[in-house]
């Protein structure tokens, strides 16, 4: 190549790289007219209600006898996204984008596409299938808003995690893109506002042995469902797309042991009489127990909401077992339990917490550490295993639940 050719090539290279440089820098331009609130960029924040953050943040055991009133205290705070525009015209409306997907613009155009294919070969409604993916189905959790403003508030957000967030801003003329923000959930109760049921609570979130964490969105623990109605189902089956109800009430108790559940006909529908507390010491009773748990070792039963009548002894039964063999520690499972008492269903008797405590969890974890093994995991597997619960299906639950 002559001089003149080498000369015209390294132009023509620096051009590409200017034109390359401005472009980036008017991306950055823009992306900077779109300013981050609140929560500021990075912050964790906390989801739950003032009573439920206080309760993890302060807990030792009774310490819901200070706290409860009677009534549901459940009700999650959610999170308003604030932000800014740096320019003095404002956009026509803005979209904004949430996910767990650190870009939250290729988790929405996937989400898009799976719910544009599952509409062409279904026949329903984009919105029907868009309503298919909750958080358990869905694991990048993205969704979107629009508004007219400069905020948008967010409900049912995941404890402990990573969310990010993208603005969109749709001017006359133009379309500005801003960066991607994000914050942290903090590692409270993950707990939920459902119509006509009281006791409500996601079983995720915790963290389990051996650096996992118990799975979000896939067990769902409460009070009976006798009254729901459209809301209660909107809730249950649509934004946490429950399959199984799992009751523990024994037939006749309620609407137990009736042909199907009370949010459906098409509900998986399980009806087992369990045994609460030191009840799961007693041989007859064992099977419908080893019964219960198996239900957990079926990925096809997922989401579960398993209940009883208040949502907190055999429920509370249940739980401490499930949370065991998972690994929890104990005295996260303690304080799992004793948030029933911050309900209406599980203080509806007015039963002293120290009284429970004393009288029926205590004695329970005493029990159960009677069984070989060095861990209190290891102890709860070694209970299971003596009603018939074999290592397969406790495999099995652990490899649904643990990431």
């Amino acid at each position: 190549m002559d001089g003149r050719k080498k000369y015209r090539a390294r132009r023509a290279i620096a051009a590409v790289m200017a034109a390359v440089m401005l472009c980036a820098l008017f991306a950055g331009c823009e992306k900077r007219q779109i300013v981050a609130g609140v929560p500021g960029d990075g912050k964790q924040i906390t989801t739950a209600n003032a009573v439920v953050a206080e309760f993890c943040r302060d807990y030792t055991p009774g310490s819901s006898e200070e706290l409860r009133d009677y009534e549901d205290m459940y009700y999650p705070a959610g999170v308003d996204l604030e932000w800014s525009y740096a320019t003095e015209d404002q956009p026509l409306y803005a979209f904004v984008v949430v996910s767990r997907h650190k870009d939250p613009r290729a988790a929405l155009a996937k989400y898009e596409a799976a719910a544009a294919a599952e509409t062409a070969e279904s026949g329903e409604t984009a919105v029907g299938a868009a309503a298919e993916l909750t958080p358990a189905l869905d694991p990048d959790d993205t969704r979107r808003y629009v508004t007219a403003g400069a905020s948008v508030h967010i409900d049912d957000l995941l404890v402990n995690t990573d969310y990010y967030w993208q603005v969109e801003a749709v001017y006359a003329d133009r379309v500005v893109l801003s960066g991607i923000f994000q914050f942290h959930t903090r590692h409270d109760f993950r707990t939920l506002d459902v119509p006509k049921v009281s006791n409500t609570r996601d079983l995720g979130g915790y963290s389990a042995a051996g650096g996992k964490t118990v799975r979000q969105g896939m067990i769902y623990r409460g009070a009976n469902v006798d009254g729901a109605n459209a809301d209660t189902r909107r809730v249950m089956l649509t934004e946490l797309g429950i399959r199984t109800d799992l009751d523990l009430r024994a037939p006749g108790e309620g609407r137990a042991g009736g042909e199907h559940s009370p949010l459906g006909v098409d509900v998986n529908y399980i009806n087992i009489s369990a045994p609460l507390y030191l009840g799961i010491k007693e041989e007859e009773k064992q099977p419908a127990l080893a019964d219960e748990i198996r239900v957990f070792a079926d990925e096809a039963n997922y989401p579960v909401y398993f209940h009883c009548a208040i949502g907190r002894d055999r429920t509370g039964t249940l739980a401490l077992l499930l949370l065991g063999l998972l690994g929890v520690p104990e005295d996260m499972i303690r304080r799992d339990y004793e948030m029933s008492f911050l309900s209406y269903s599980g203080s509806a008797d007015k039963t002293p917490v120290k009284t429970m405590l004393d009288t029926n969890y205590e004695p329970t974890i005493a029990y159960i550490k009677t069984f070989e093994g060095k861990t209190f995991r290891d102890k709860t597997v070694n209970f299971l295993k003596s009603i018939g619960i074999t290592q397969e299906e406790i495999d099995s639950i652990r490899s649904i639940m643990l990431r």
